[in-house]
């Protein structure tokens, strides 16, 4: 039976049987920027509302900007569920090794196509972060009745981000590249210090006051 895998513009519930198929090539990558892009189209969602924290003029300019930026994440995120590099890792490591020559070229494209691989969940990781970024805003300047779904839409992009940071963190281990695996390591360590303040500050915005 042939593999299942799906684009980015496929139905949910497709892709849903898609990533419980032990036959897939979606895993844990895509269903991490799933739940960023869920994330995301909740603070989208959020920061269209027609009323603001304060009903200030200020406040709706921040949550336009915002839903401007969120908008580009959301697609940028679902453009990364996808299987190409799986393919071409496949291909790589079915290249001839009879030769020495043969072994280094294959070699060669293996790493290539790990390094392809390991840049998908670190652009979600990055992503994530952004969205982040921008969840602050949003949490800073909404409505206190859309609270709940700033903290849903912050604990989604936390858990996009620390999915796809467990899963490129063990893609490092097969590189041999060591300036390109110590600067990934150097920025997923400063991205996630950065989404974790901005989660708080966000979740902090949208507390509710004690009775």
């Amino acid at each position: 039976m042939a593999a299942q895998q799906l684009g980015s513009d496929a139905p949910i519930r497709e892709f849903m049987t898609s990533l419980a198929s032990a036959e897939s090539t979606q895993g844990a990558v895509s269903a991490a920027a799933v739940a960023g892009a869920m994330g995301t189209s909740l603070l989208l969602m959020t920061a269209s509302l027609p009323t603001t924290r304060s009903d200030s003029v200020d406040e709706r300019k921040a949550l336009l900007r915002a839903g401007a930026a969120l908008g580009d994440l959301q697609e940028q995120l679902i453009e990364t569920i996808e299987g190409e590099t799986l393919v071409k890792l496949f291909a790589a490591r079915n290249l001839p090794q009879a030769s020495q020559a043969e072994r280094s070229k294959r070699e060669a494209a293996i790493q290539l196509a790990l390094r392809s691989a390991a840049d998908v969940p670190l652009e979600i990781i990055r992503l994530c972060a952004s969205g982040l970024q921008h969840a602050n805003t949003v949490a800073a300047s909404c409505s206190r009745a859309a609270g709940s779904e700033v903290e849903l839409a912050v604990a989604l992009l936390r858990v996009a981000l620390a999915g796809a940071r467990s899963n490129l963190e063990a893609r490092l281990s097969s590189l041999i590249d060591v300036v390109y695996t110590k600067a990934v390591v150097e920025e997923i360590a400063q991205l996630s210090d950065e989404a974790t303040t901005a989660a708080r500050a966000a979740e902090t915005s949208v507390q509710r006051p004690p009775a």
